[in-house]
């Protein structure tokens, strides 16, 4: 009867881990790398003026995210983990997304990055979201970027 109750036990715990891993599979996007990603860069058109650049960049990030740091003196800005990237706007426990954006010591351009993790407590796996990256560099050259011609 004890060997009885321990097999069940065992089969339980390894139904239970095995069901409720099936849902939580990493997004397509994710990018495993454990220095978060690498910076992606837009030059700035040279008639915006940094106040206008940044404030537009700003603008982009705010919209989408909460943000965590912002010195304008200091060209930098970063947003709070978001829960709900590539969820279709439900809350996950198992992966988050940030932003982060730099501009040059010169103005010239803006340097942004995504952070993504994977897993969840207690042991995140680090990396970025590359349809995040894309999204956000998008949007971003649309306001402040040069065009080619």
């Amino acid at each position: 009867m004890k060997n009885l109750l321990m097999i069940f036990t065992v089969i339980a715990t390894v139904s239970i881990t095995f069901f409720s891993s099936c849902g939580a599979s990493k997004p397509r996007s994710f990018v495993q790398a454990s220095d978060g990603g690498t910076w992606s860069s837009i030059a700035v058109r040279e008639e915006l003026t940094y106040d206008k650049a940044f404030n537009e960049v700003l603008d982009i990030c705010a919209k989408r995210f909460e943000m965590d740091m912002i010195s304008k003196e200091g060209g930098y800005g970063r947003t709070s983990w978001i829960y709900t990237w590539n969820t279709k706007g439900k809350y996950t426990k198992k992966y988050r997304t940030r932003v982060i954006f730099k501009f040059s010591a010169d103005r010239s351009k803006v340097d942004i990055k995504t952070e993504a993790e994977f897993g969840g407590e207690p042991k995140w796996i680090k990396g970025f979201d590359t349809r995040l990256l894309q999204t956000m560099k998008q949007d971003i050259s649309g306001v402040v970027g040069r065009t080619v011609m």
